[in-house]
């Protein structure tokens, strides 16, 4: 077997080991394989020449006349030899190998072909080839022994395996690599190989090709019409080879996974017979596979197999099946099973936390197994579409392991013949809705412990639904006797008032379960129409229907059996306060509205709650947005941003009246000459003083004078909410540019006029915000009688405002309100300067008054609902307050002028802190309330620092600051002033 036989004048030759002469025998053995060494023979052993490149065919190893006592390991040059013919591997003497090393083995274009014979009868390699095979040409592998590759081989043409060959890629101690297309008719062994450059592998129906160990198919596409196996087919393997992201077709052959291997990523099409195997601990990974046409899949299909389908997608189209038996599980695959085709499972298998879908007439059929515990309970993660399940006699099929919410429209049966018949059960767990919508079949019980089971169909043929602790029953179809447990929920209709869900049978409420209505503007909420008895020993949840009117008086249960007991409360949101009571068919659900019954209320909520429940009283239905709105409700509703800008106003006209009345301003003050040193102790003495005194001084010449200057102000206030009052915390800023004109009409009166330009902003602790732009005039006089004076200014002001408020209670309403207002501002001030050695100090006492106008204003949404819109009324809010203090000064000599610096400490007093609004809800006519702002404190203490230079040449500049505090307000505001006088 093996032997090269060629038609003369082709030349073959033999290789001879080491011998280099002729001595009538083939000695074979070991050597060195080049073009100038003459150890190569004929069949005979008579001749001794050097390798020919030409030659038609070379053999190691001979079956002819003259057989080699024993192979050898044969050394290729470094330079490589070139292959034109046929290599041949036939027997030895003693039945050992050819090993082939060293250098590479080049082909020439039209490739070669290797021929090994069995020489160890073992399935062993029968011949080793370590040398890279490289060149433009392939390879042919024909002869009944093995031919193992161990080199990293980059010839470019394909590689043929044929019927009667054996390829084997590498081996425990080297990876071997081949690239391009191969043809297998025989067998291929993928050992230890990279198959990263493999391009295709064309698997006849006589071929088998195995991965074995930890190899991959990488990316190549598999044809498949014969056997390709991943792992050991002996079984009880470690194999971890791998499909990767090759693509399968198995078109009438076989793809089968042992051990631990996986299909990976691998796209595998199953048709026209085709098979994909998993077996023993096999995984499907995340592969995509398709069967149609007979193709089929099939986990665990051997005694005890675990096989899994992973996270795999699974497609079965017409005529195409996936199959589970032994221990397998469809771990967390998807598993479409679409017109015609098929899912089946036996044994102990079970769906773990796969998706299942179906349409059309697919089946997922889990009636031929009993689960894995062997106790019928059989998991599948979810379950979906328009097709067919079922579940099997005296199984219980639990789903919703997954979480996923999904609906079946088609039909869950008993069973349809591949298992026991009888009733099947279904239990549904896990945090998802599962959505019954079909005619549904299946006789057992329903149970649902966990989850919605919403059932928009029929499963009136089941014999008894339980809703367990932390499940819900939904929907508006038919079940038949029904349990609610204690914790269970059962929400009849379809989440609309008025929709209903029929009982064929008893219902039974159990102590802890609860009865969840939707409530809307007609005369019955959602509700259970119950063609049997009624045990009423749980409560009653309300749910309010958005936009709807609630009433006073609802039905919320039909029955056509005997009542026992009662609803033992009622659970209803915002300020409804329910009570239930039997007729003779009906149960009746009655609401009073009282806010204050169910929770502690502040004096704002308490108003807005008193409006409603006026309003609900007078006319007999409130809507659902009322209705429910809990403490942090009626604060968004209450409108308190309304009152926002109101202290923004009194603090910007309190700024731009600072301007006005500064009695210590650059140019207004007359302030005494500097004292930049102390007086001299060698001065004049008193006889001196009063020579001096007898003299007349001279009468001082007045001169009018014009000051025109410039100021830009600032400031911001926080401002404390009252806990039991309902306001929060507001904050605000001003900010400003003012010029003026002052005229000194005497040495003892001058009098001004000014101009100012700015914004506000507030914020009402995240319930609403608003800002304005805003205009100031005003006027000033000021007088003078030696230390004393007296100030009086009147100031105007106009805004711009725009409001803006949240409100979340039903959703996300942004409204807001757009207005124009106006204030007026008087002040008079008085004091008295005392000279002293280290300062001047004023004792000063004012009154200040403003008032604030308000029109009626009206929200609107920019987004959301106009439901809690509010229409403002139109108010004048007016501020008074006196003010007692000591100023101070001193001034100091600086080049070129004068430096003075100035401060202020004094008491405030508001005779009006509050800051309300009167309002009413658009939505709800009639429904006025006042609400609360954030109050003022009625005293409060007053700082001012200032800096002022007076230069020789008329300019003069001042900075300022200024702080108001209390126990519930931190003000601070800043100016400066730039002023020139001629």
């Amino acid at each position: 077997m093996g032997a090269i036989a060629l038609a003369s004048p082709a030349r073959a030759q033999v290789f001879n080991g080491s011998q280099t002469t002729p001595n009538g025998a083939v000695n074979g053995g070991g050597g060195v394989w080049d073009t100038t060494t003459t150890n190569w023979t004929d069949f005979f052993g008579s001749t001794s020449t050097a390798y020919d490149p030409a030659s038609a065919g070379i053999q190691f190893g001979s079956s002819g006349p003259s057989i080699p006592a024993s192979g050898g390991t044969v050394t290729v040059a470094p330079s490589g030899v070139q292959l034109t013919g046929l290599v041949g591997f036939d027997i030895t003497g003693d039945g050992s190998i050819y090993t082939i090393q060293g250098g590479d083995l080049r082909l020439a274009p039209g490739g070669t072909t290797f021929i090994t014979a069995d020489v160890t009868g073992t399935g062993d390699p029968s011949a080793v080839i370590a040398s890279r095979i490289v060149g433009s040409g392939g390879i042919s592998v024909q002869g009944p022994g093995l031919l193992a590759l161990l080199g990293a081989n980059t010839y470019t043409g394909d590689t043929f395996i044929c019927t009667c060959g054996s390829l084997q890629l590498g081996d425990a101690t080297h990876t071997a690599s081949i690239v391009g297309g191969i043809t297998n008719e025989g067998s291929l062994k993928i050992v230890n190989a990279d198959m990263s450059g493999v391009t295709s592998l064309s698997n006849a129906f006589s071929g088998t090709t195995m991965f074995l160990n930890a190899t991959s198919a990488g990316s190549m596409s598999i044809t498949n019409n014969g056997q390709v196996i991943f792992g050991d087919v002996a079984g009880g393997g470690t194999d971890t080879a791998t499909a990767a992201r090759a693509t399968i077709v198995n078109d009438g052959g076989v793809t089968a996974f042992f051990g631990n291997t996986s299909a990976g990523s691998a796209t595998i099409t199953n048709q026209n017979v085709g098979l994909t195997a998993f077996i023993e601990q096999a995984s499907a990974g995340s592969a995509t596979i398709l069967n149609k046409d007979l193709g089929a899949t099939s986990f665990g299909a051997s005694p005890g197999s675990t096989a899994t389908a992973g996270n795999a997608t699974i497609i079965n189209e017409t005529d195409g099946v996936t199959d589970f038996g032994e221990f397998a599980t469809a771990g967390n695959a998807t598993i479409i099973t679409r017109d015609g085709g098929r899912t089946e499972f036996f044994d102990n298998s079970t769906g773990g936390n796969a998706r299942f879908i179906t349409t059309g007439t697919g089946v997922v059929d889990f009636g031929g197994g009993t689960g894995p515990a062997g106790d019928g309970r059989i998991t599948a993660g979810s379950i979906e579409g328009s097709g067919f399940y079922y579940i099997g006699g005296g199984n219980t099929l639990v789903v919703g392991g997954n979480n996923l919410s999904t609906e079946v429209s088609g039909v869950i049966g008993d069973s349809c013949g591949c298992g026991p018949a009888g009733p099947g059960s279904l239990e549904k767990v896990g945090s998802g809705t599962l959505i019954l919508s079909g005619a549904n079949t299946y006789t057992g019980t329903t149970t649902v412990n966990g989850g919605i089971l919403r059932v928009d169909g029929d499963i009136s043929q089941s014999s008894l639904t339980t809703v367990n602790a932390g499940g819900a029953l939904y929907g508006a179809g038919q079940v038949g006797n029904t349990i609610i447990a204690s914790g269970g929920i059962y929400a009849p209709g379809d989440g609309g008032p008025g929709s209903s869900m029929q009982v064929q049978g008893d219902l039974t409420f159990q102590p802890g379960s609860v009865y969840v209505v939707q409530v809307g503007s007609g005369s019955s909420t959602s509700q259970a129409i119950v063609n049997g008895n009624v045990t009423l020993d749980g409560t009653v949840g309300v749910a309010l229907y958005p936009g709807a009117a609630v009433k006073k008086h609802y039905s919320i249960m039909e029955f056509f059996g005997t009542p026992t007991g009662n609803f033992s409360g009622v659970a209803a949101p915002g300020g409804l306060i329910g009570t239930t009571s039997v007729g003779a068919n009906e149960v009746f659900l009655d609401f009073a509205l009282d806010y204050g019954a169910k929770y502690a209320l502040n004096v704002n909520q308490k108003n807005v709650a008193t409006t409603l429940q006026n309003f609900f009283n007078a006319n007999g239905f409130l809507r659902a947005e009322f209705a429910g709105l809990g403490p942090g409700g009626l604060t968004q509703a209450s409108g308190e941003p309304g009152t926002g800008s109101q202290q923004t106003t009194f603090n910007a006209m309190n700024l731009f009246m600072s301007l006005l009345t500064d009695v210590f301003g650059a140019g207004r003050s007359g302030t005494p000459a500097a004292t930049p040193f102390a007086a001299d102790t060698n001065g004049r003495d008193k006889n001196a003083r009063d020579a001096f005194a007898s003299f007349k001084a001279p009468t001082a010449t007045f001169e009018q004078r014009w000051d025109v200057w410039a100021a830009g102000y600032g400031g911001s206030q926080t401002t404390d909410g009252n806990a039991g009052l309902g306001s929060n915390g507001t904050t605000s800023n001003v900010y400003g540019t003012a010029v003026g004109l002052d005229y000194r009409f005497s040495p003892s009166t001058v009098a001004g006029f000014a101009l100012a330009g700015g914004g506000t902003g507030f914020n009402v602790n995240g319930l609403g915000w608003g800002r304005s732009d805003l205009f100031q005039a005003g006027a000033f006089v000021r007088h003078t009688a030696g230390p004393a004076y007296i100030t009086a200014a009147l100031a105007y002001g106009w805004q711009d405002v725009t409001t803006n408020r949240v409100v979340t209670a039903a959703g996300y309403d942004q409204l807001r309100a757009q207005f124009n207002a106006n204030a007026v501002s008087g002040r008079i001030e008085g004091g008295y300067r005392h000279a002293m050695q280290w300062a001047g100090v004023t004792p000063y006492a004012a009154l200040q008054a403003t008032l604030f106008s308000l029109p009626s204003y009206a929200e609107s949404a920019v987004v959301g609902s106009n439901v809690f819109a509010l229409n403002y009324a139109a108010k004048d809010v007016t501020s008074t307050r006196t003010e007692l203090g000591l100023r101070a000064d001193r001034s100091f000599a600086a080049a070129g002028g004068l430096l003075t610096l100035r401060g202020r400490l004094a008491w405030a007093h508001d005779y009006n802190p509050d800051r309300t609004a009167a309002a009413v809800f658009q939505t709800l006519p009639g429904s006025a309330f006042v609400v609360n702002g954030a109050v003022q404190a009625r005293d409060a203490a007053l700082t001012t620092a200032s800096v002022q230079m007076n230069w020789m040449n008329g300019w003069s500049a001042s900075a300022t600051f200024e702080g108001e505090f209390s126990n519930v307000t931190r003000s601070t505001a800043g100016k400066g002033v730039v002023r020139y006088a001629w």
